[in-house]
């Protein structure tokens, strides 16, 4: 198979996701690199017929693709599996897979397409019932459910857009052996990816984008220090700057006991200073990103944050913030004045809509969204949609409830996203994030609380803990 990209241009209002992109691949696994904003999404979802360039065209095997045609493309036997899945969550596993497979009345032979779907879900060692439903899948394997169906329906170029920034270990690993395995069978992976340690152990060849334009193409061996001076315009990696301050009040949480693993000796209550940055350790699959949610919703489990001397706790005093930025956190077809004047309808029955734009405009210049008010989220990169999700932040002091905060970011955009973060330490309650990298969890964490599974194995501040034992309570060693 061969694809060849010819003078691709995509702009979203004010901004140029895409500048005159040529590009062409005949086989391996090749990286798309760069930083949040660079363009790459924007180009995959070009090439997979979800969004329509401004101009330019796309041949597979020197026969023309109808642009902007998802259906075309499918039939091309290209493939798209996106950081955030396409599936349908209240749907079961099974119904989810059929919408939209390569089958001519489905539910004619469904015990015969069934039987098919099980043997590739064997052949590929992906253990999920199908009869269980999509929602109650981890992204990561809801991630590997998609992939399959890419394949069951014929791909012969898939392209993956961050697919490991939600897996284990485990997981990451059986993908890395599927995709070797489809590369020796001739089909052409595009590996859209900021872990360059990932992209270095199974890519053949990348090519750079920055500021929507193509601007490198290399091939192995790769050279780290000079893929980052390529990525990043200003040839270095944003730091963070951090201020240290003492806060006198405390806040406290109140485990459940059936949240603990009886096992260990851990205290069901514990007083936390305010303005601490809780981190929340586990493995992809565990419960660490639910006791997240769950001090928002409390229907997970009973355990509980409280105030000192009783005082009493309101519902708005909490920001969630879900993994899933677009099934979740934000609303795709909706530009992101509504989004602001969304949030305003919190505190106002009355939208005074000059208000709104004034702050809309604020917002999006003290977070660094590269985008405008009219701007739908769906056009936006996955960290100007985390910028925007910060951004709707309340003003007044709150607990933050982050999921995954940088998840599928690069280096620079997540140090950019913990600046933000960390710039509410001094006059929030408290700071809670989850986390299945245990490097970001070690970095930015006061307190730590290690998960395996359903089970909490410990809870200490980090200044008592060593970095490796982390890893062995999250592995449910004790």
């Amino acid at each position: 198979m061969n694809i060849e990209i010819k003078n691709i241009s995509k702009s979203f209002g004010s901004v140029e996701a895409n500048k005159n992109i040529n590009l062409e691949l005949k086989s391996g696994i090749h990286a798309l690199l760069g930083e949040n904003g660079a363009g790459k999404s924007t180009l995959v979802k070009i090439i997979s017929g979800q969004i329509l360039p401004d101009q330019g065209n796309i041949f597979i095997d020197n026969n023309e693709v109808i642009l902007g045609s998802p259906k075309n493309s499918i039939e091309k036997g290209i493939g798209l599996l996106n950081q955030d899945p396409l599936d349908f969550s209240n749907l079961s596993i099974f119904e989810s897979f059929l919408i939209g497979i390569n089958e001519k009345n489905p539910y004619r032979n469904i015990n015969k397409i069934r039987s098919k779907i099980e043997k590739l879900f064997n052949n590929y060692r992906v253990t999920v019932d199908l009869n269980g439903k999509t929602n109650n899948l981890s992204i990561g394997e809801r991630q590997q459910v998609e992939l399959l169906r890419l394949l069951y329906n014929g791909a012969k170029l898939i392209i993956l857009d961050e697919p490991t920034s939600a897996f284990s270990l485990e997981q990451k690993k059986r993908m890395f052996d599927t995709l070797r395995q489809l590369s020796k069978d001739g089909i052409i992976i595009i590996f859209v990816s900021h872990k360059l340690d990932e992209v270095f152990e199974i890519c053949d060849s990348a090519s750079i984008l920055r500021s929507g334009k193509l601007v490198e193409n290399i091939i192995q061996p790769f050279d780290s220090n000079k893929i980052l001076s390529v990525m990043f315009e200003k040839n270095e990696i944003n730091s963070i700057s951090r201020k240290d301050f003492d806060r006198e009040e405390n806040f406290i949480i109140n485990f459940s006991k059936n949240d603990l693993n009886n096992q260990v000796e851990i205290s069901k209550t514990h007083n936390i200073k305010q303005g601490s940055v809780i981190g929340i350790a586990g493995l992809q699959g565990s419960s660490n990103d639910k006791y997240i949610k769950n001090f928002f919703t409390k229907e997970f489990s009973n355990t509980k944050i409280e105030l000192e001397n009783n005082k009493k706790i309101f519902k708005n005093f909490f920001y969630y913030m879900p993994a899933d930025r677009l099934e979740k956190g934000l609303f795709s077809d909706m530009n992101l004045l509504e989004h602001f004047g969304l949030s305003e309808t919190s505190r106002n029955n009355i939208i005074n809509w000059n208000d709104v734009k004034e702050k809309a405009n604020s917002k999006i210049k003290e977070f660094d969204i590269k985008a405008d008010i009219t701007s739908q989220i769906n056009e936006l990169s996955g960290g100007n949609q985390q910028r925007v999700m910060l951004s709707l932040m309340p003003e007044n002091k709150s607990f933050l409830l982050l999921e995954q905060p940088t998840r599928g970011l690069d280096i620079n955009s997540a140090n950019k996203i913990w600046e933000m973060i960390l710039q509410r330490k001094e006059k929030d309650y408290a700071i809670f994030f989850s986390s299945t990298d245990i490097d970001e969890i070690w970095e930015y964490s006061d307190v730590i609380i290690s998960v395996s599974g359903d089970e909490i194995m410990n809870i200490e501040y980090k200044e008592n803990l060593e970095k490796d034992s982390i890893a062995k309570y999250i592995s449910g060693i004790i």
